[in-house]
């Protein structure tokens, strides 16, 4: 699996290449990975990456604590009254469907430039994410299971941390690693639109002059910083996965 990815990058990135040498791709729009990288380091060099980088860093990781928390919070609250959920459900749809980024401007105005403008839009777009998918799971909790668990007279406490949380793992893992995304390019997106710094404004203000190797290098940093905090969510998943294995018998 390693070597069959390794020798598709490599592949990729030599077509990548001739493409652009060879004139089949214009350097003024798609720059070369050779020109990407140089772009990389000269960012590295200048000291422009790492302060910008934690800034974003910062940014993805507020929004992502917020939206799991108040996703998760709210998703328990809504499980739990049938009623609430009725009631709350199209209000809910409505704000999600709203065009989170055309309200970015918006956040800028009622929250500054600074980092708590994007963390508001990165949050509004992650928090509807974690709270349905973590609806969804505690839904779809195999019923027969419930039933024959409160037969043999389990609580409602141990209910929730032997079967019903064990069963939505899945689904929550998955609004997870969606979430993460979601903040990321929101967090990027309102850089771009206003701030003091992080990578979102460097990717403004190079695509402003065109430096479209720069460009395609931070993009490409934001990238690889999404794939590590995912493999890393990946790996807490597995082991999490492996105690709700042994954790959804039913509960006497």
């Amino acid at each position: 699996m390693l070597a069959g990815r390794a020798i598709f990058l490599i592949a990729f990135l030599a077509l990548w290449q001739a493409a652009v040498a060879y004139g089949f791709a214009d350097p003024a729009f798609v720059s070369s990975p050779t020109s990407i990288v140089e772009a990389f380091w000269k960012l590295v060099e200048d000291g422009d990456l790492a302060p910008n980088l934690l800034t974003t860093l910062v940014e993805i990781m507020i929004s992502f604590a917020l939206s799991v928390v108040l996703g998760i919070a709210s998703a328990l609250v809504l499980d739990r009254s049938d009623w609430l959920n009725r009631i709350l459900s199209p209000f809910l749809t409505a704000f999600n469907s709203m065009p989170r980024i055309a309200l970015g401007p918006l956040f800028i105005l009622w929250f500054g430039i600074g980092i708590a403008s994007k963390v508001v839009l990165a949050v509004s777009l992650g928090y509807f994410i974690m709270l349905l998918s973590t609806l969804g799971g505690l839904k779809n909790v195999d019923r027969d299971l419930l039933l024959m668990s409160r037969l043999f007279g389990a609580s409602e406490l141990r209910l929730f941390r032997d079967v019903r949380l064990p069963w939505a793992l899945p689904s929550i893992f998955a609004g997870l690693r969606l979430t993460l995304i979601y903040c990321s390019g929101g967090a990027v997106i309102g850089e771009m639109i206003a701030a003091q710094s992080g990578l979102g404004l460097l990717v403004q203000s190079f695509s402003g002059r065109f430096d479209v190797a720069s460009v395609m290098a931070l993009i490409l940093v934001v990238a690889f910083l999404v794939m590590a905090l995912t493999a890393l969510m990946d790996w807490v998943e597995r082991r999490l996965l492996e105690w709700s294995k042994g954790s959804t018998d039913v509960p006497g």
